[in-house]
């Protein structure tokens, strides 16, 4: 039972890291760039791993610290991956199959992100990473929320993570139809990102919760 409990407690600890160091390497990354300045709402967030200073479909890039942001790709990827794997025992059946699956298309998707940036001439790699870790984050997330109470999660928690992803994954309908012009690119690209971030910190932190709960009863 210890065993089941440090497991369980680590494969937390992994998606809140990944979530925590993700946003802060795109903070770090995006503050060095400041000519212009980077633009949260106008640009992509793939847009700091680029290495080389360039126009690139009609938005300047200039990343400084670009080797930054793709650190943070590549262990968002591996970080997610082991928290799934740690924590598939939490699941019973098909959806245990379904959480480790979808969680290996995310981690996946988002280390070609950091491997190939997007100007490259492997970028349909890049493109194509970005949107199956985007499809298959949102979608990890949409699992637990709609198991939430079989893995004895609160309830709050599966209500606002059936919403969320749902959302995430309209924002980015909403982008790649570009219904409201490039300019709001990078702020529809970021709603289905930070659904995924959101959920796996949040997910840890009430997994990590549960443990601790669980050991004092103890």
């Amino acid at each position: 039972m210890r065993f089941v409990v440090n497991r369980r407690s680590a494969g937390a600890a992994a998606f809140i890291v990944g979530g925590l160091q993700y946003v802060t390497t795109e903070a770090i990354a995006a503050a060095a760039w400041v000519n212009p300045r980077y633009s949260y709402t106008y640009n992509y967030i793939s847009d700091l791993g680029v290495p080389e200073a360039q126009t690139y479909d009609g938005r300047v890039v200039n990343s400084p610290l670009a080797w930054v942001m793709n650190t943070g790709f590549i262990l968002e990827g591996v970080f997610f991956l082991v928290g799934a794997v740690l924590l598939a025992h939490m699941f019973i059946g098909v959806r245990r199959h379904l959480f480790v699956s979808f969680a290996l298309v995310h981690g996946v998707g988002i280390v070609l992100v950091g491997l190939f940036h997007e100007a490259a001439d492997a970028g349909s790699l890049h493109v194509g990473g970005a949107f199956a870790s985007i499809i298959f984050g949102n979608l990890t997330a949409l699992l637990v929320g709609l198991s939430a109470r079989r893995l004895g999660l609160p309830s709050w928690f599966g209500i606002l993570f059936i919403v969320v992803p749902i959302l995430g994954l309209a924002s980015e309908v909403v982008l790649v139809a570009e219904v409201f012009g490039p300019q709001f690119d990078g702020l529809w690209e970021r709603g289905g990102v930070y659904s995924v971030t959101a959920f796996q910190v949040i997910f840890g932190a009430v997994v990590l919760r549960f443990v601790t709960s669980r050991q004092i009863r103890r």
